[in-house]
């Protein structure tokens, strides 16, 4: 009679901290999907992306951040953020854009079409089409 018991016991607790776990995990899941935002519930990473970071020392880094298509490298140590200067640069935003299309791997033809133009406007040999003119 002991032995049946004790399985019930085993059964009754597994399962009891099966729920438990369960109840944990949905709670992390909401908490993490609500809260993605920072606090503000609309930016969901549109606004703010970090570029680069590259650690120089203990607590200390520098950042590239494009914040609203606006390039700024700022450098944190302990409990300052300091900007350090924006790029605006145009052949610095396209190697930077060259770069990032590194990274992400293979492009399509129409991101190749529009790199091809960027760099021919760079270089100052296109005419404005009808459209531009207005």
């Amino acid at each position: 009679m002991g032995g049946v018991d004790f399985f019930s016991s085993l059964v009754t607790m597994v399962s009891a901290l099966a729920v438990v776990l369960g109840i944990m995990i949905a709670a992390v899941y909401f908490l993490k999907k609500f809260i993605k935002g920072g606090g503000t519930g609309i930016d969901d990473g549109k606004f703010i992306k970090i570029i680069s970071t590259r650690y120089i020392g203990p607590k200390c880094s520098i950042m590239l951040m494009d914040v609203l298509s606006n390039i700024i490298v700022v450098g944190i140590a302990n409990n300052q953020i300091t900007m350090l200067t924006t790029i605006s640069d145009p052949k610095s935003l396209e190697h930077l854009k060259e770069v990032e299309r590194e990274k992400k791997g293979p492009v399509s033809v129409f991101d190749n079409l529009a790199l091809y133009r960027n760099k021919l406007m760079l270089s100052g040999r296109t005419r404005k089409g009808p459209r531009e003119n207005e």
